[in-house]
Formats: C-alpha cells, structure tokens, sequence
C-alpha cells in the first residue's frame, strides 16, 4: 500500500542512503571553513572529520565480519563436520580395538587418551554417544572433567593474579574466564577509582581549581546543549501527539533513536535526527556551532573516546572470533588469507585422518601410529589427529 507523503522522509532515495547523506549534511553544515579558521575552530572541524571516520569504521567493519562469517560457513563448516565425522569414525574405532587382545598396558593407555581427548571435543559440541564413551574410559565422567580443567585453571589464574578470583566452582573454563575479566575490570575500576579519589583530595594550586572548574562548567554546557537538542526532538516527535496511525509508527521508531542517540550523548546523531524532522537548518547549525562550539567539542571529544573504544572491542571480538593473531589487521585481504589457510588446513587434516583411518587397520602400523601420535603429543601438549 502507498505510503503517506511525510515530511520526514520526503525523498524518492533509500532510507539508509537519506540517512548517510543527511548525516554527511549535520557534519558539513557544523564544519568551519568561511575565511580565517582559529585553532579552536581548525580542533573542532578534526573532531568532526574523526567522528564520522570512526563511525564509518565501525560499520564497515561490522559487515566485513558479517560477510567473512557468511562465507567461513559456507567453507569451513562443511570441512567441520567431514573432520568431525572422521574424529567420531577413530573414536568408534579405537573403542572396536581396545575390546580386543594384542595390545600392551602401555599401548593401551595411549589409545585411551587419544580416544578420550576426541571423544571429549565431541561431547563439547553436544554428541552425547562420544559423551558417553569418554565416561566409559574414565573415571570421571566428560562434565566432572571439564569442571577439574576449569578448577585447575583457577588455581594457575590466582597464583598469577596473587589473589582469589572468588569462591565458585565453575562448570567450564569459558565461564571461568568470564568470571576471571569480569574480576580483572572490576580490579581495574578499583584502581582507577582510588587514583581520582587520590588525586581529588590532593592540595590543588589556583590553576588547578581554575582548570577543574572550567571543565565542569563546559561539560554541564555540553550537557546543556544536547538537553536542549533532545527536548525540541521530543516535542516534535512524539508519537502520541500524532493523529496519523502510520506517521504514529514513524514518529515512535525516530523517537527510540533520538533516546538511544540521547543515551549515548551522540550529538551528531541527534542534529541528523533534527534535520530529518526540519527542526533545523544549515545555516541554524553554523550559528549554534559558533555560540555552542566549547560545548559541541567537549561531545564531540566524549563521542570520539567512545567509538575507539567500541572499535577496539568489535576488533578485538572478531580477532578472538576468527581465531587469528592478536595484532591481525582486520582487512577483506588479511581475512581473505585466513580463510584460504584455514581452508587448507582442514584439507590437510581431513586427508591425513583418511589415510590414517585406512592405515590402522593393519595392527603393526597401529601400535607404530599409537607411539608416533605419543611423541607428537610430548611435542605439542596436544593430539594432533
């Protein structure tokens, strides 16, 4: 059905292109560029022109994760369950020849770890029936065990920290680590908050006082401003002044994005919004940007910190995510490599479980095998099959 012409979207362009473009138009129409620009003027333009960086950062790299997870599972996770197919095939198998003679004690204590160690990794994925074998060959079962890793983890974490992480006892070492970073960060708040207090009841110097109460009135300015900006929005737009159903429905959604930009003390996303309700002009913006612009850079300073931060962390999560090194440059090209690598390790290991799925068959290469996978793991603390 047609919709009603709107002042609020009065453009035949898509929605997220109106958005981006009168977005470009909040930061243009705020930047100083008439004649002689001062150094405050030139430091408010860079804040201007690093916010909207960050943002489209942000963003970008969000669909760049979206679109590498998107292909990795139409790669990888068929490569996934073919090498878990395998894993589960050697750990049936492995159960088939520990039932038989032919075995020593000692060959027989490898087979179990190696069948224990897949068995394990299977059940983490929710395969009850390795679950259950690996509860036959051990004298705890698969839960009891990976909450002994999690204690034993604890304690190494403590004796690094040099205090307790808390009292629980934990079901995984996934959850220990959250409880552990939670710790960490509520450490490091602790910390942060005793210098300020420290600082705070130092004997300050008349510059000092001066500079503080300086800050505090340009931030109580800056919150000032942007009150001002929220409440025209909220006059405007509130969806229960609006007769119209359909503009009713409008109204409300913009309304939740000028509570979340208010929320986040996110000035350009409310003069975005301000623009998009004809509430103001360019020409407004210039004017405001002058008499506000102490007020406006103080935002915009709070804005940037904001945004490196949450790039920080999205880059941070997808590293950790993807697996890749810690100071992995997140790029369609880094990614694209990763992906290939990762690919062809699969490849690699699907081939190598093949042969060895075919090899063990014959007993002698077996109890080879069994020593060889033995010496691999005093290698690398790992089964690599």
């Amino acid at each position: 059905m047609p919709k009603k012409p709107s002042r609020l979207n009065d453009s035949s362009q898509p929605q997220h292109a109106q958005e981006a473009s009168k977005h470009k138009l909040a930061v243009s129409a705020l930047q100083f560029g008439n004649g002689v620009v001062s150094p405050a003027q030139k430091r408010f333009n860079q804040l201007l022109k690093q916010t909207e960086a960050l943002a489209q950062k942000i963003e970008d790299t969000r669909q760049l994760a979206d679109a590498h997870r998107q292909i990795a599972a139409q790669t990888l996770a068929p490569l996934q369950k073919q090498q878990n197919d395998l894993m589960r095939q050697m750990v049936l198998w492995l159960d088939s020849r520990l039932q038989r003679k032919g075995l020593s004690a000692k060959q027989k204590i490898i087979a179990t770890d190696i069948l224990s160690q897949m068995a394990a990794a299977l059940a983490h994925d929710g395969d009850q029936a390795m679950a259950d074998l690996f509860d036959k060959y051990n004298d705890i079962s698969e839960e009891e065990d990976e909450k002994e890793a999690a204690s034993d983890m604890k304690m190494f974490m403590e004796n690094m920290l040099g205090e307790s992480i808390d009292d629980a006892e934990y079901e995984s070492i996934e959850d220990l680590m959250r409880a552990a970073t939670a710790k960490m960060n509520a450490k490091m708040a602790e910390e942060a908050a005793a210098r300020e207090h420290k600082q705070s009841t130092r004997k300050k110097s008349a510059a000092q006082r001066k500079a503080e109460a300086a800050a505090k009135a340009q931030t109580e300015d800056a919150t000032g401003a942007l009150r001002t900006i929220y409440r025209q929005l909220v006059s405007a737009l509130h969806p229960d002044r609006e007769p119209n159903p359909q503009e009713q429905l409008r109204k409300t959604a913009l309304m939740k994005e000028a509570n979340t930009a208010y929320e986040k003390r996110d000035l350009l996303a409310l003069l975005q919004l301000q623009l998009r309700a004809e509430l103001t002009d360019a020409s407004q913006m210039v004017n405001m940007a002058k008499e506000k612009m102490a007020a406006l850079t103080t935002l915009l300073k709070d804005r940037v910190k904001v945004l490196t931060d949450e790039l920080y962390a999205l880059e941070r999560q997808m590293i950790i995510e993807l697996d890749l090194p810690m100071f992995s440059t997140l790029s369609p090209g880094a990614l694209r490599r990763h992906l290939k690598d990762a690919e062809q390790e699969l490849r690699e290991d699907i081939a190598s479980m093949q042969q060895d799925l075919l090899a063990v068959q014959d007993d002698a290469f077996f109890k080879r095998w069994l020593r060889q996978q033995q010496q691999d793991a005093a290698d690398a603390f790992d089964f690599p099959f």
